[in-house]
């Protein structure tokens, strides 16, 4: 039985100069688990949001989207879906609405509880839970409705490493255990790549293939696709190869020498001392932190969800004050916020920012006529990305920066990152996207618990860690030193 049947499928945005989806035809066998992969913009949220109808997107639709089931859908932000202030409360609304019975909802909330670990945390009130964990009771309120379908839009992107890894684990488990029929566009693609029935590629608002893992990159390969940077580096490294462990072997064949940094003299363009805050009297969120943020240089930091690393960028930005502690800087700052669509006030992206230079570099020049809150969560980063970039500040902070673009334009934001730099700028990222960090990072810091753990250059950063690294440092571990990125592994000779 098929749970999901596209056929010709055409979508629209009103004001829109050309169509989201064109022509989009497939379906999705029941119990099958569908990675939708494409690059930002190609329509993926359109087309997973027109799964249900209830969120369905307005505009001009033609062609058909036939569902066979009960869907469930989980949201890009963690907050999108969470309407109560305590998790019992979250868990039980959907039942409550549907006129269940006060004991069968306090059994029903009880058993999804215990399924999704939250049975500690059932008296919380959701403004203390961790990213993870918001993201997680998402997944539960929405299976404790009991779908055919589960339909995911990036569930991940704002989640730390860790937590995204243990948020799409469990994802495994409930198709594996429940056989529910899943489709989910996610960035984050090395969990879910090898394990997916299959691969279902979009690119510029038609399907291109919808074919198994192995297939799927193979089809890549031969097409030349830039789609092909979404599959997991194990799977993309090598030929054939879709694992860590195969990656390592061939890799040991080969023989890797050691890399290491380049000595380094630059200068110090802030520097933040000893600086504590406080949302709340005697609960720091920052504890005498000492951070230097090195001029012309790509600064990183890293750190679990409620690490500290945005309220850091506000501190140092001005937009907080800190209670102890002092910042020492005479050159001019601006940041970028985490939620690109906080920056937006006006009815056409073309009244966001002057078009031009940095938005045809973006790729978001045929936006321009668009209302700001119509547009993909990767245009609306691009276009907030532009705004700041028109400030002309020295000293640039972005919180997520990567967050929901794909990997052609993250390439292209870290050579905008990169000329920044060479004119005299100094670009600070507080980021979850660990690979990216491994890629065009200068300077790495940890952040943990509200203080800096350490900060070094970027190999060193990542030959010093084991579980919280990239993918290329994961692969190389134990085999040599220095390897963070695949520009390392190309620096080293082996691709």
């Amino acid at each position: 039985m098929e749970n999901i049947i596209c056929k010709k499928l055409n979508f629209s945005y009103p004001n829109s100069e050309s169509p989201v989806l064109n022509d989009v035809s497939f379906s999705v066998d029941e119990g099958e688990l569908c990675l939708v992969i494409g690059k930002s913009g190609a329509g993926k949220s359109t087309l997973l949001k027109l799964m249900k109808k209830e969120i369905a997107p307005v505009g001009d639709i033609s062609g058909t989207v036939q569902i066979n089931g009960r869907v469930g859908y989980v949201a890009q932000n963690t907050e999108e879906n969470i309407v109560t202030d305590r998790v019992r409360s979250e868990l039980s609304f959907g039942l409550t609405n549907m006129g269940f019975g006060r004991d069968e909802i306090e059994l029903s909330v009880s058993e999804i509880a215990s399924y999704f670990n939250l049975s500690q945390k059932l008296d919380a009130e959701i403004s203390t839970l961790s990213g993870g964990e918001k993201q997680i009771l998402n997944l539960a309120g929405v299976m404790i409705m009991k779908p055919d379908i589960l339909v995911l839009d990036e569930p991940t992107c704002q989640l730390d490493p860790v937590s995204a890894q243990r948020f799409l684990t469990v994802i495994k488990r409930l198709h594996r255990d429940f056989g529910t029929t899943v489709v989910i566009s996610e960035h984050l693609t090395g969990e879910l790549f090898p394990y997916a029935d299959s691969i279902l590629i979009i690119d510029n608002g038609q399907v291109l293939a919808k074919l198994a893992p192995l297939q799927a990159v193979e089809f890549l390969r031969q097409s030349n696709s830039s789609v092909l940077g979404f599959v997991p580096a194990f799977m993309r490294l090598f030929d054939g190869v879709d694992t860590v462990a195969g990656c390592r072997k061939i890799l040991k064949a080969k023989g890797l020498n050691s890399l290491s940094s380049i000595p380094d003299e630059t200068a110090c363009d802030m520097r933040i001392k000893n600086i504590s805050f406080a949302y709340e009297k005697n609960q720091d969120v920052l504890k005498r932190l000492s951070l230097d943020i090195y001029k012309g240089r790509v600064n990183v930091i890293l750190g679990a969800n409620s690490s500290g690393k945005s309220t850091l960028l506000k501190v140092a930005s001005g937009v907080l004050k800190a209670h102890h502690g002092k910042i020492k800087s005479d050159r001019r700052v601006a940041m970028l916020c985490q939620n690109p669509f906080d920056l937006f006030t006006k009815d056409k992206c073309a009244d966001e920012v002057t078009f031009g230079k940095i938005t045809e570099f973006l790729q978001i020049d045929d936006i321009k006529e668009q209302h700001p809150y119509d547009i993909s969560g990767g245009q609306a980063q691009r276009l907030a990305l532009a705004k700041v970039l028109e400030i002309g500040a020295d000293i640039i902070l972005l919180d997520e920066p990567t967050k929901a673009l794909d990997s052609e334009l993250k390439e292209k934001l870290a050579q905008i990152l990169k000329e920044l730099c060479t004119l005299g700028k100094t670009v600070v990222i507080a980021t979850h996207d660990i690979d990216f960090a491994g890629e065009y990072g200068d300077y790495i810091s940890f952040l943990s618990n509200g203080e800096i753990v350490t900060t070094k250059p970027r190999r060193e950063f990542f030959s010093s860690l084991s579980f919280y690294t990239t993918c290329v440092s994961k692969i190389t571990n134990g085999l040599a030193d220095g390897y963070a990125g695949e520009i390392d592994l190309r620096d080293g000779g082996v691709l």
